[in-house]
């Protein structure tokens, strides 16, 4: 999957696709680096903020092939560092960059 280096259970993964879902709607893809708390979990899913980056996708080849080399991502990235909140309103997951 895209923006992952690790494999993710299925829960997560139905959390990711949400904030993938959200980056595509603003032409980006979010690229994860680690988890920040706010963890949340019941029988269909996972949730967690996260860091990472949020890359437009005419940067996105790019930006995954220093990804996923596992360097260190230099400071030429260091402009779309995002942090991804997440919100349960009314039995509905809101995914939110900033």
């Amino acid at each position: 999957m895209v923006g992952l280096r690790t494999q993710e259970n299925i829960k997560f993964m139905r959390f990711w696709e949400m904030i993938q879902n959200k980056a595509s709607e603003m032409n980006c893809t979010f690229f994860l680096d680690c988890g920040e708390g706010n963890d949340y979990s019941d029988d269909t899913i996972e949730c967690e903020n996260l860091t990472g980056w949020l890359i437009p996708n005419e940067k996105r080849d790019e930006f995954e092939a220093v990804f996923l080399s596992n360097d260190s991502i230099d400071d030429k990235w260091a402009e779309f560092l995002s942090l991804v909140k997440w919100e349960h309103n009314n039995n509905s997951i809101r995914i939110l960059f900033t």
